[in-house]
């Protein structure tokens, strides 16, 4: 299937801020609940700011798991480095 550029699709101006509102919002106010918004009908701005609101948890959650990835992969690094100096000491004994 070939991408063609009526397949892009320019979200309205109005999505666009609610989308920046609602990211915001979760940011910096993260008790205010997403359902609030989901049970309000459906137009650009709601939709946006719920999805706003989602995206921000999406890359919470993802800076964890990155962080978490980044310290496991340190102390790989680290036990590596005590194996390595481990059998320096062994081949000096010899």
């Amino acid at each position: 299937m070939e991408y063609t550029e009526q397949d892009e699709i320019t979200p309205s101006n109005e999505y666009v801020k609610a989308f920046n509102d609602g990211y915001v919002m979760a940011k910096y106010n993260p008790s205010f609940s997403n359902d609030s918004v989901s049970n309000m009908p459906l137009s650009d701005q709601n939709k946006g700011f719920s999805k706003g609101m989602m995206q921000f948890e999406v890359e919470k959650k993802l800076d964890k798991t990155l962080a978490r990835m980044t310290v496991d992969k340190l102390m790989k690094n680290k036990d590596r480095v005590k194996d390595k100096d481990k059998d320096k000491d062994r081949d000096k004994d010899r």
